[in-house]
C-alpha cells in the first residue's frame, strides 16, 4: 500500500512554489451577509467575482504594471481590445479623437467605424506628426498613438504632442505593443499605455490579451468601472501562460533584436529593395527619434520591395520556409507578412509604393533566416525579369 502523502499545510510542509498558482474560479463566497451585500467595493482590489479579478491576473497586472512603468493595470481579453475599450469608456457623442495615421489596421477600423457611428468625430494625423495644433478642437478629448507605427515604423514626436494635448485638456493613449518591455511611455507623458500581451510578453503565439496601464488612480477607476461593466475580463489560465512569458522576456528580446539589426543591417545591401524599416537600427531615418524613446528594439523589419506587382511579392513570400506567413508577431518562431498601405493609411502616399514586406525574426539561427530571405529575393528577382524571346524559338537540330 503506498504511503499517504502529508498535508501540504502542516508545519514543516509548507508548498513554496516559485511560479503564482493558477485561481480558476466564476463565484467567489464570502464569510457573511454582510460582505457579501459589500462585494462591489472589492472592485479595484479585492475579490468579489471571478470575472473581475482573481489572484492570478492581479498578479499579472502588477507584473505589467511595472514593466510599463505605471502604477495601475487591467488585463482585456485582446490587445485590440486594449485600444478599443478605453475609447468606449472615455469618449462620447460630440466628442472628438485624433487617431496616428500608422496605427493598427482593427484600430484604425474602430475609430473610422464605430466610433464614427456613435457620433465621435475622428480625425487622422501624420503618421510621424509633431504638431497637433491645427488638428485641436474644445471637443477633443482622446489622442491614439502607435509609436512605431503598424508595418512602416513611424515615429510620433510623443512628448510634443502629449503636451500640446494636456494644455487642451485630452488625454494621450498610446499603443504600445512594439515597445513593451523597451521603454517608459508615461516620462514622456502618455496617460494610457495600451499592449497586446499576446505579442512579446507571452512569447509563445498561444495567447490572446492586452492590458491597460495607467499611473493616475482617478483614471483607473474610470476605466476598471466601464471595462469590468462591459462584461471583460481574461481567464486565469491564460493570465498564467502570460506570467511564464515575462519570466523570459528580456532573454528573448535581446536576441530577436539582435538578429533584426542584422538583418535590416544586410537588407540595405540587397538590390530590388526601395526601403527597409527597422528603427532599431542606426541607419535608419528615424533612429534618432527612436533612441529618445526606446531602450532597445525588437524582431520586427519592414522593407519595400521596388517591384510593387502582387505575383511576383506573392512568389517571394509563399517560397519562404523558415519564415511562416501569420499575422502576428512576438513568439519564438519567425513570420512574414504582406500589408497594403493604401488601404492602412489616410493621408495622400503619392508615388509611394504600397505594398510592404513585415518580418519578424525569432529565436531560429539567424544564418537560416538570411539563407531563406536571400532565396526569397532571388524569386522576387527572377519574377521581375522580361521573358526571354528566344527561349520558345524551336532550336534547330
Amino acid at each position: 500500500m503506498p504511503d499517504t502523502p502529508s498535508n501540504p499545510d502542516t508545519p514543516g510542509h509548507r508548498f513554496n512554489a516559485l511560479n503564482v498558482p493558477v485561481y480558476r474560479a466564476s463565484t467567489i463566497v464570502f464569510d457573511d451577509t454582510a460582505s457579501f451585500l459589500a462585494r462591489k467595493s472589492q472592485l479595484f482590489d479585492g475579490y468579489s467575482y471571478g470575472l473581475y479579478g482573481t489572484p492570478t491576473t492581479r498578479s499579472l497586472e502588477s507584473a505589467v504594471a511595472a514593466i510599463e512603468g505605471g502604477t495601475r493595470c487591467l488585463v482585456v481579453p485582446s490587445g485590440l481590445a486594449a485600444v478599443t475599450q478605453p475609447t468606449l469608456a472615455l469618449l462620447g457623442p460630440g466628442d472628438h479623437v485624433i487617431v496616428a495615421d500608422c496605427v493598427y489596421g482593427p484600430t484604425r477600423a474602430h475609430c473610422a467605424t464605430q466610433l464614427r457611428r456613435w457620433g465621435v468625430r475622428v480625425d487622422f494625423m501624420a503618421a510621424d506628426c509633431q504638431n497637433i495644433g491645427p488638428l485641436l478642437t474644445e471637443r477633443t478629448r482622446l489622442i491614439v498613438l502607435e509609436s512605431p507605427g503598424s508595418f512602416s515604423a513611424e515615429i510620433q514626436d510623443i512628448a510634443s504632442i502629449a503636451d500640446q494635448a494636456h494644455r487642451a485638456g485630452a488625454w494621450v493613449l498610446a499603443d504600445n505593443t512594439w515597445g513593451f518591455g523597451s521603454t517608459d511611455l508615461f516620462a514622456h507623458g502618455v496617460d494610457i499605455v495600451s499592449t497586446a500581451l499576446s505579442k512579446y510578453a507571452s512569447g509563445h503565439s498561444d495567447v490572446c490579451m492586452g492590458s491597460v496601464t495607467v499611473r493616475e488612480e482617478s483614471l483607473f477607476r474610470k476605466l476598471k468601472s466601464a471595462i469590468t461593466g462591459m462584461g471583460l475580463g481574461v481567464s486565469s489560465d491564460d493570465a498564467y501562460l502570460v506570467l511564464r512569458g515575462l519570466s523570459t522576456l528580456d532573454a528573448r528580446l535581446d536576441i530577436q533584436a539582435a538578429h533584426a539589426i542584422r538583418m535590416s543591417q544586410w537588407l540595405r545591401g540587397q538590390s530590388g529593395i526601395a526601403a527597409v524599416m527597422n528603427p532599431a537600427d542606426p541607419q535608419d531615418a528615424v533612429h534618432a527619434r527612436f533612441r529618445r524613446l526606446f531602450r532597445r528594439g525588437n524582431g520586427l523589419v519592414s522593407f519595400i520591395p521596388q517591384c510593387q506587382d502582387i505575383d511576383a511579392i506573392a512568389a517571394m513570400v509563399d517560397g519562404m520556409s523558415r519564415f511562416r506567413i501569420g499575422a502576428s508577431w512576438g513568439g519564438t518562431e519567425s513570420l512574414v507578412a504582406l500589408a497594403d498601405l493604401s488601404s492602412l493609411r489616410s493621408a495622400p502616399r503619392g508615388a509611394t509604393p504600397n505594398f510592404v514586406v513585415r518580418l519578424h525574426l525569432g529565436l531560429e539561427p539567424y544564418d537560416l533566416l538570411q539563407q531563406d530571405v536571400h532565396a526569397a529575393l532571388q524569386r522576387l528577382r527572377s519574377h521581375e525579369l522580361p521573358p526571354d524571346p528566344f527561349e520558345s524559338q524551336p532550336q534547330p537540330l
